[in-house]
């Protein structure tokens, strides 16, 4: 039974092979995968494991819109 990733997701191909997904939302919570379903898999137990994180550290999460902005300014910088 797969886990259902309720925010916005990146995927993009890693230059190692396979794929990198991350919830912007979730700083650092990343997954590889050699295919896009292994990774997104892999994503959702990572997600469930931050979230878990955050809530006993007590940590915001970023918006959506926030994140996009983070991520707007990390794009135009480089």
């Amino acid at each position: 039974m797969s886990q259902q990733i309720n925010q916005p997701v990146i995927i993009y191909p890693s230059p190692e092979g396979g794929y990198v997904a991350e919830i912007p939302s979730f700083p650092g919570c990343l997954a590889q995968g050699e295919t896009i379903e292994e990774c997104l898999a892999e994503l959702a137990v990572v997600a469930e494991l931050w979230q878990q994180t955050a809530d006993t550290a007590q940590q915001p999460l970023l918006t959506t819109e926030a994140a996009i902005e983070r991520m707007r300014t990390w794009s135009l910088a480089g």
